[in-house]
């Protein structure tokens, strides 16, 4: 889990008396210029699941799971079999077509296979926005997160590794020189032209050395997600449901301290918060996840947020269906405590910031730089469900947060 979260100064620009912000220790990670958002077992990094976004399911009335006697283990049994591993699997799916689609290219480079490889890379990328929040099991004991997406890139550095031949994907210096960032560079960013970032890997000095680089990013994502959906297929998924107690160190004690942290850290934070400068005192627009593709930022980030509300309703992957969740939870202890249409709370938070992207670009970078009042606006808006869920939520449920924290939530 995780253990090290840096001390914030809040800089709430908006609505911070009404929405009680207080910024957890683990904000102040990527605070200065040159930080980014980091997690390994000693500092946290990063920050999808089809071809498109798509709305969340509406669950907000009613769930499946309500029908039955509230039960952590089919609770669990729900978040592995119709949530967790169906979404691995369509992330596994979309990175082996990216394989596909890089070997395509490096073979012949050209502008239509350039075109599919990047189409790929963004199915892919929006895969991930579904997998991302379940940093538990095998994706925690490798850190799968910190090779897959940390941002912001170290683009020097990898073009030093890249061009030197000599570099090891597997070390942790070298994370932040990897994943979908790296693929975003080498696909968009080396040229404003495409066909400038055509001649690249055509050159007959440096172009191996590129073609083989990005070969190799692409196959350590393939290698890592599948180690992970094996896993789970293999053995976690029913260690995971057997780990049915109320203790700290149990299934759903540990899975929805992860919902929230990476709800609080990489949702909220590093895709809004930081580049908006809620922490540095003046934005960094050059913090945005997918920076060099330029019109994805707002799209990975409604996908993260469908999936994160598709996963405290419990809405089945890829499917309209629902089973037990948390809101299943807060409706049955509803029966005895008072808690205040919490799921309803929630929902319709979540709704709000669904509604308020439509008042940004899709540019994430142009929106900071143009009018950052409204990134402000929009991290205000999450803020409150991390109230109502870090607060509220874990006190229904009798949870303690697992990870350091002094945001006074």
């Amino acid at each position: 889990m995780k253990k090290i979260l840096l001390t914030l100064s809040c800089f709430a620009t908006v609505f911070v008396s009404s929405l009680f912000i207080s910024c957890s220790e683990d904000d102040n990670a990527p605070l200065d210029e040159d930080s980014q958002i980091e997690q390994d077992n000693s500092a946290d990094d990063q920050i999808n699941a089809d071809n498109s976004t798509t709305d969340s399911t509406d669950t907000s009335d009613s769930d499946s799971g309500v029908a039955e006697e509230f039960s952590r283990g089919i609770m669990l049994t729900n978040w592995a079999d119709n949530i967790i591993i169906p979404s691995f699997e369509k992330f596994v799916l979309n990175i082996d077509s990216l394989v596909i689609s890089g070997n395509q290219f490096t073979e012949d480079p050209n502008q239509v296979s350039l075109t599919k490889l990047r189409e790929s890379w963004l199915n892919a990328y929006l895969s991930w926005q579904r997998v991302d929040m379940f940093d538990i099991g095998k994706a925690e004991e490798i850190t799968l997160r910190n090779y897959i997406n940390v941002y912001p890139l170290d683009g020097n550095g990898m073009t030093e590794s890249l061009l030197s031949g000599n570099y090891d994907l597997s070390s942790v210096n070298r994370q932040d020189e990897q994943g979908f960032s790296a693929l975003d560079y080498l696909l968009f960013g080396l040229s404003e032209a495409d066909i400038d970032i055509i001649d690249i890997y055509t050159d007959e000095v440096q172009g191996d050395l590129y073609k083989q680089f990005l070969t190799d990013i692409i196959e350590r994502m393939q290698y890592l997600s599948s180690i992970v959906l094996q896993d789970w297929k293999s053995s976690f998924r029913d260690e995971f449901i057997e780990r049915n107690g109320s203790s700290a160190t149990e299934s759903v004690n540990s899975m929805v301290n992860d919902y929230i942290y990476y709800y609080e850290k990489f949702l909220r934070a590093g895709k809004i918060g930081i580049p908006a400068g809620v922490f540095s005192g003046s934005p960094l627009s050059d913090r945005v996840e997918a920076k060099y593709g330029g019109v994805y930022s707002k799209e990975l980030f409604s996908e993260a947020l469908n999936a994160a509300q598709d996963f405290f309703n419990g809405v089945h992957f890829d499917k309209s269906d629902t089973g037990m969740s948390l809101q299943s939870w807060i409706i049955h202890l509803a029966e005895s405590e008072d808690t205040y249409n919490l799921n309803e709370q929630i929902n319709e938070n979540f709704d709000l910031v669904r509604n308020q992207l439509e008042n940004l670009s899709a540019n994430f970078e142009a929106q900071v730089e143009s009018d950052n009042l409204s990134m402000l606006q929009t991290y205000d808006m999450i803020q409150e469900n991390v109230v109502l869920m870090k607060v509220d939520m874990l006190q229904l449920f009798d949870i303690k947060v697992d990870y350091i924290d002094a945001d006074g939530d």
